[in-house]
């Protein structure tokens, strides 16, 4: 008996630490860095809890992989067939009015959160259709537009440089971004959680169901020319 008290006492005091720790690092001001160089490069993420770092890096793989790849194959393979997949979300059902509202309201619940050190942004757009290339760019446009004057007076911002664009003659839109965030982690789960239902009901709206998939993957299956097949 005296062994499971000890035990016991010792898995609390272990919880209570940790649950402290958690705590302070969600006081403490952290540092957040995104970082995406153009056209394609890979997207790393940083973040800062004073001393303590951790770096994410997406779109890139790793080096053992990219060894594995220059080694020379005894056996010509088969090049894999890919079957093309359907994007997650069909920015194309989005309500701006929906969107721009909802981004008012997280900026003013975040007022005063977050110092940006440095903010830019490049866009780069490019759709099949120009037509469709046009009116998105006249809607981002238009949405920046609206959105940066409360997000200069809701937050600090330092550097900031937003380039949004169009090209006709490209292949696929391309972005890039760099910047850097003063915050606190621990005041944005408050956030969401008050705007919880508005988000799953924007997410709900633009997401790409079941049906929407099989059809999108049918579609540019058949597009395919023969000899891919």
């Amino acid at each position: 008996m005296i062994v499971l008290k000890i035990i016991g006492i010792l898995l609390l005091a272990v919880l209570g630490l940790g649950i402290v720790l958690a705590v302070l690092l969600m006081c403490l001001p952290a540092r957040v860095e995104v970082r995406r160089r153009l056209p394609d490069g890979p997207l790393r993420v940083r973040i800062g809890f004073g001393p303590v770092r951790r770096v994410w890096t997406l779109g890139q793989t790793g080096k053992s992989k990219q060894k594995r790849q220059k080694k020379p194959e005894k056996v010509p393979a088969k090049p894999k067939e890919k079957k093309p997949r359907a994007p997650m979300i069909d920015v194309r059902k989005l309500d701006y009015e929906q969107a721009l509202s909802l981004a008012l309201d997280l900026i003013d619940d975040m007022a005063g959160t977050m110092t940006w050190e440095r903010l830019h942004v490049t866009v780069i757009l490019h759709t099949p259709d120009a037509a469709q290339t046009g009116n998105l760019l006249g809607a981002l446009s238009a949405l920046i537009g609206n959105l940066y004057p409360y997000f200069e007076r809701a937050f600090v911002l330092k550097d900031t440089k937003i380039v949004l664009d169009a090209d006709f003659d490209a292949e696929q839109t391309v972005w890039g971004v760099d910047c850097s965030v003063m915050t606190r982690i621990g005041r944005f789960p408050r956030v969401f959680w008050r705007r919880r239902k508005a988000l799953w009901a924007l997410w709900k709206s633009i997401r790409t169901t079941k049906e929407e998939a099989k059809q999108w993957e049918a579609e540019h299956a058949a597009s395919q020319p023969m000899e891919q097949r």
